[in-house]
């Protein structure tokens, strides 16, 4: 069904905001900056300037400005945060080189629930059209939310349930349409309402894209998208804390560049979620988050990918004792994945069960605020079709500090050994793929990869001049990653080798055959090095009620295999500058990102050219009452260069030039 009513009610509501025009007032002086609170953080009322590890939040004008249907796409001009693109339907988030399996994407704490990690076309079931805010802890955050966050976390924040009543009905309401580039079409509706201790959230969205027309102004078969989400949340709030849940949907149709397959993804999601203030003596919080999610996807109505799962997560956050103050906390997972449908599937089904306790302490030391921390996490797998049951127990520690050294500035340093258990993907792949055109191969006997990482910061949060410049270091044994292999033998090993200097490839069989459609490609464990910086500089040409500030900002990571061999998919090196604009009612942003060609290379993996993405954004607030009404013009590859990130695994280009005018109106 396609969701009509935001669509209506955003009409009645510009009936009644665009006449009151002439009382706009949005003159309020914008050098109170108001401090964004970082929710995926255990001890609250942190922003990013006394986070301990280096982290990104987009809100409010931010986020509308930079919003699309990824969250990928949505964050790949931030500092460290690139996208692997499948298409247009699919934008997984890449940190610091790193995607897949080791960047953990949740929404309000809790894991997305879907088969994104599984391969490079399965999209993320999270909506990030639907956020207030997205966060990213760079870095590990396995600490926090298990082995699968080595990478880093993106956490997306919804209002889905409330945690707390609200006196008026609020919400916001989206209109957006794109030009023939892309054909899009944007409808969304976001409401809370309240009854005395009782609040509501209802969200619909509904979003169409078409065949997307690429630099050289063809058109790119197959890419086009069509996503529906919709929500309903009640909850129960008092003076120690709240309780409520969610019930949500996420649709999305998305077409495979080059495959006449269309990948059909239909999810249902429960949460539960809820917060008691003073639960014990001696505890300051006690926090519940639960999920279930039931998902189904199927590649051109012959494959099917099925994913069943249940987390839990319990947080106990104590009051200062002995100096200290954190949280203790256990999470809890299961999840039943089957793939059928094909004679041959890629992954046998799999029954995956973890369990991992943590603990978060921090305490003044002189000068430096110290924060420890430690988690273990059993994960077990149940494989069918005659496959080995695994088990593992990785365990994680770390120890950091942060300093104000200032005049604003404050130094961070950080440094830990953290442990990943080995996806499903990674241990029992064996078979043809046909959305990626690849036959892949597991390898059971993977051990826990364990990471020994530093990351060392320095940031100036106020003032006119704001910066923040970051370091890291990473060392991997045991470092797992997807390897195209030259040995001439078919999948099961049989066969004459003969090495060509090409890439391997395959027939559906298995068996050898250089013209073959399949690219074989291997689970491979090596000890591996990454190392990496990001910058960020922005300074207030104009300050006051309007302000304009010019902004700075790139990122390189490098990484490679003990043998001095570069790993495949690496990020290249970025930079970049912005000019923002506020002032009165008009809000404006110009913003250009260089992406370096990527000529240090896997060995038989190409190079990558680089690219030029220009952006700009044009927006007039209309303000009355309560409603906040910002018309805009957006513009995206405004130069029209060829986009291919090294990224992504498919090599197709991203749309061409493209405008978008929509309407966003809060109230």
């Amino acid at each position: 069904m396609r969701i009509h009513v935001p669509g209506l009610l955003l009409g009645a509501a510009l009936s009644a905001a665009l006449p009151a025009a002439a009382n706009n007032d949005a003159t309020a002086d914008t050098d109170a900056m108001e401090t964004i609170v970082i929710e995926a953080l255990p001890l609250g009322g942190r922003g990013e300037a006394e986070a301990m590890h280096p982290s990104t939040v987009l809100a409010d004008d931010d986020l509308l400005r930079r919003r699309e249907q990824s969250l990928g796409k949505l964050l790949a001009r931030e500092p460290g945060v690139s996208s692997a693109d499948f298409g247009a339907g699919v934008g997984q988030p890449v940190i610091r080189g790193l995607g897949g399996p080791r960047v953990r994407v949740q929404e309000n704490g809790l894991g997305s629930g879907d088969v994104s990690t599984l391969s490079v076309d399965h999209a993320v079931s999270v909506d990030p059209l639907g956020a207030r805010q997205v966060e990213v802890l760079k870095g590990p955050a396995t600490l926090l939310y298990g082995s699968g966050a080595i990478g880093g976390v993106v956490n997306t924040v919804t209002d889905r349930v409330p945690q707390s009543a609200p006196t008026r009905l609020t919400g916001q309401m989206d209109l957006a349409y794109g030009d023939d580039t892309l054909d899009e079409a944007l409808a969304r509706l976001d409401l809370t309402g309240g009854m005395g201790d009782l609040a509501w959230n209802l969200q619909g969205l509904t979003r169409d894209t078409g065949d997307y027309r690429a630099d050289d102004d063809r058109r790119i078969g197959n890419s086009a998208t069509d996503t529906q989400t919709y929500s309903g949340g009640l909850s129960w709030s008092g003076d120690r804390g709240y309780i409520g849940g969610a019930v949500s949907g996420f649709q999305r149709d998305y077409g495979i560049p080059g495959e006449d397959a269309v990948i059909a993804m239909d999810q249902d999601r429960v949460d539960v979620m809820g917060e008691l203030l003073d639960p014990l003596p001696g505890f300051e919080r006690l926090s519940v988050a639960a999920a279930h999610t039931d998902y189904l996807h199927a590649e051109g109505g012959e494959a099917f990918f099925e994913n069943k799962q249940t987390e839990l997560r319990l947080e106990l956050g104590h009051a200062h004792a002995g100096g200290w103050r954190g949280a203790v906390g256990l999470q809890a997972i299961d999840r039943e994945f089957e793939a059928y449908g094909e004679e041959e599937i890629f992954v046998p089904p799999t029954d995956t069960r973890s369990l991992g306790l943590f603990a978060v302490e921090e305490r003044p030391l002189g000068a430096w605020i110290l924060q420890a921390g430690a988690r273990v996490e059993r994960q077990e797998h149940d494989a069918s079709g005659g496959n080995p049951d695994r088990d593992h127990t990785p365990l994680s520690l770390s120890l950091g500090g942060l300093r104000p050294l200032g005049n604003g500035v404050t130094l961070s340093l950080s440094a830990g050994r953290y442990q990943r258990a080995p996806a499903t993907e990674e241990l029992y792949s064996f078979g043809p793929h046909e959305a990626t055109q690849t036959f892949e191969r597991g390898d059971v006997d993977l051990d826990e990869e364990t990471a020994r990482h530093v990351d060392l910061g320095l940031r100036k949060s106020d003032g006119r001049l704001r910066w923040s410049a970051n370091v890291f270091y990473t060392n991997y044994k045991d470092f797992v990653y997807l390897r195209s292999v030259d040995r001439g033998l078919n999948a099961d090993g049989t066969g004459t080798p003969a090495s060509d200097g090409q890439a391997d490839r395959v027939d559906e069989e298995g068996d050898f055959d250089p013209d073959g459609e399949l690219l074989l490609l291997d689970y491979a464990a090596a000890d591996a090095d990454f190392l990496g910086a990001e910058l960020e500089a922005g300074y207030d040409l104009l300050a006051g009620p309007k302000r304009l500030t010019l902004r700075v900002f790139g990122d390189l990571v490098r990484g490679e295999l003990s043998g001095g061999e570069d790993l495949p998919r690496i990020t290249p090196t970025r930079y970049g500058a912005g000019l923002d604009y506020a002032g009165g009612p008009w809000l404006a942003n110009l913003e250009v990102l260089h992406a370096d060609r990527q000529d240090r290379t896997a060995p038989l993996e190409d190079a990558t050219d680089g690219f030029t993405d220009l952006g700009a954004f044009l927006g007039y607030r209309l303000t009355t009452g309560d409603a906040d009404t910002l018309v805009y013009l957006r513009g995206e590859n405004l130069l029209d260069d060829e986009i291919v990130r090294h990224t992504s695994f498919l090599d197709v280009p991203q749309p061409g030039r493209r405008l978008t005018t929509g309407i966003n109106v809060r109230f």
